[in-house]
């Protein structure tokens, strides 16, 4: 579920973010297709995969739902966040520490628990290696790919000024 991108089993001190389209969505490819988020945590997995009911999302339509939520709740002062996917029933909650610090919560079972900018940054990553992978797939006017793209712009900018407050 979770490969490595040089070999080495990764890292079970930050969290990890994975997206992909369900293996039974027929071509062409489109920004209605399904799909699956697989998080790991330093606590625990999640995954919308194998769930009964079937808990496949509109992978493309979901992504920017976590990325401008989770940006609009990291820089505001809400203590939490839900992130629901589009045509499923599966879930992330965020919720804000006194320290800072957030867990990453699935079905009430705390999955994660790490500082902002990491888990930013796995949300970030995980977005991206999908996007690399799918978007050349996908119409240049697709509705899916266009609003995939500037969330994914618009949250790679947050992650790097997240990034920079942290080191001041």
């Amino acid at each position: 579920m979770f490969p490595s991108e040089n070999g080495a089993a990764p890292s079970r001190r930050t969290p990890r973010f994975e997206f992909s389209v369900a293996e039974n969505e027929a071509p062409p490819p489109s920004g209605f297709d399904l799909g699956h988020m697989d998080v790991r945590g330093n606590r625990g997995e999640a995954s919308s995969r194998d769930l009964t009911p079937d808990q496949a999302m509109m992978i493309y339509l979901s992504l920017p739902l976590l990325m401008d939520g989770l940006r609009r709740f990291l820089s505001g002062r809400d203590r939490s966040f839900t992130t629901s996917a589009v045509d499923s029933s599966f879930s992330v909650a965020f919720r804000r520490g006194e320290d800072g610090t957030i867990k990453t919560v699935h079905d009430g079972t705390v999955i994660d628990h790490s500082p902002a900018g990491d888990l930013a940054s796995a949300v970030r990553t995980g977005a991206k290696r999908f996007a690399r992978g799918r978007l050349p797939l996908l119409p240049e006017d697709d509705a899916g790919r266009e609003d995939l793209e500037e969330s994914l712009n618009e949250f790679g900018n947050f992650v790097a000024q997240l990034r920079r407050g942290e080191r001041q």
